[in-house]
């Protein structure tokens, strides 16, 4: 399997991005309810009936069936609307972080099932050195060249090979295991990740990533944001009008045996001081969205620029270890080899010659594995959103 694979795997399975389009379909159906004007209401009223005297049983009685509704005033359904449309384009955002940030975790977690299995042909090489190294040793304490000693330091380093290669094994199982959970897996039904891990692809330069910042879905959130709270804030200054409810009806007078009509109107009070503080409430959270806003992105700035010098750093280790230091471990590891099987170098010697080689090994891997992840992260924080500008 290879990456591509694993993300379009994740970007089809995965429940979090089900739960972020469920969202966005609530926020529409939402959206659209607000944006209904005002229902009809129907009512009926039965007075003068029961009562004593002239009021005694239905002969009195006043029935009147009416109609009415709420006139909004002040552009109270368009400012809903345009609330709705904020909220939509703010979800809308969010989904797409959320495909972003699956992307690059799913990512990760592909980089290190890759580390993984280079780590496991590391430790199975090592365990098979180990026990050449063994039967070579058993072999010159049986000819009375070595002491025995050599023979089960030679054992110790065979154990310990096999550890490490196990400790491998069940560090591949559980990175395989993560990948499978990007796509709602608890199997890794997959098999071997495939990837040139020794490739290390070129970077824009700095100057050209910082340019995408302000594009990116996460700092486009707190514009979204934004648009939402000022939304709000016209659905507090159209309150500040008061609506007036109508109501028309027919009344039937039973005593007179006539009908008439009713009409019958009402505005409430003290709407323009509730506003007022609504306003106010919006207007000190857009002023505190605009501190935040800074705030994240001079940190994202700083946060990109640390990536950057660390992706540096990790291509020049790769390279060192990859084109200097391991040739040089093995060179060293082939020429003590031959020298203890002259009698030249002792066992030890070879062992550490070996243990160096291993180690570097484990470390180019380690340096591989972190300039990819950084690579990941760096992609992360520069991916430019799909959809238009707010």
């Amino acid at each position: 399997m290879r990456l591509q694979d694993a993300i379009a795997r994740a970007m089809a399975g995965n429940p979090t991005l089900v739960a972020e389009q469920a969202q966005l379909q609530a926020i529409q159906a939402r959206a659209q309810r607000e944006a209904l004007p005002t229902p009809y209401t129907v009512g009926g009223d039965l007075e003068n009936v029961v009562g004593t005297g002239a009021l005694s049983g239905l002969k009195s009685a006043e029935t009147t069936l009416r109609i009415g509704r709420v006139l909004e005033l002040g552009g109270k359904r368009q400012a809903r609307e345009s609330l709705g449309a904020a909220e939509i384009d703010q979800q809308q955002n969010q989904a797409e972080s959320a495909r972003i940030a699956l992307a690059s975790r799913t990512a990760e977690r592909f980089i290190e099932v890759i580390a993984d299995q280079h780590r496991l042909a590391f430790a199975q090489d090592r365990v098979k050195q180990a026990e050449r190294t063994r039967r070579e040793v058993a072999t010159w304490v049986k000819a009375a060249r070595n002491p025995e000693s050599d023979l089960r330091a030679a054992e110790i380093a065979v154990t310990e090979a096999e550890l490490e290669r196990e400790h491998a094994e069940h560090e591949l199982l559980s990175a395989r295991m993560t990948l499978a959970s990007s796509w709602g897996s608890l199997d890794p039904d997959f098999g071997e990740a495939l990837g040139n891990f020794d490739a290390l692809p070129a970077v824009e330069p700095f100057e050209s990533l910082a340019s995408k910042l302000p594009m990116t879905p996460e700092q486009r959130a707190s514009l979204f944001e934004a648009r939402t709270i000022e939304a709000r804030r016209r659905v507090a200054e159209a309150a500040a009008k008061p609506d007036i409810t109508v109501n028309l009806g027919v009344r039937r007078l039973d005593a007179l045996d006539d009908q008439g009509l009713v009409l019958s109107v009402s505005m409430p009070l003290g709407n323009r001081k509730r506003s007022a503080y609504s306003v106010a409430e919006a207007d000190a959270q857009l002023a505190a969205l605009n501190a935040r806003r800074d705030a994240q992105r001079y940190e994202r700035h700083q946060e990109l620029f640390e990536r950057y010098q660390e992706l540096g750093h990790a291509r020049l280790e790769a390279d060192s270890l990859r084109k200097s230091m391991i040739p040089k471990a093995e060179q060293a590891v082939a020429f003590t080899r031959r020298g203890f099987e002259a009698g030249n170098f002792s066992f030890l010697a070879l062992t550490q010659a070996q243990r160096t080689l291993f180690e570097l090994r484990e470390r180019s891997t380690e340096a591989l594995a972190r300039y990819h992840t950084l690579l990941v992260e760096v992609e992360r924080l520069t991916a430019v959103a799909q959809d238009a500008t707010p």
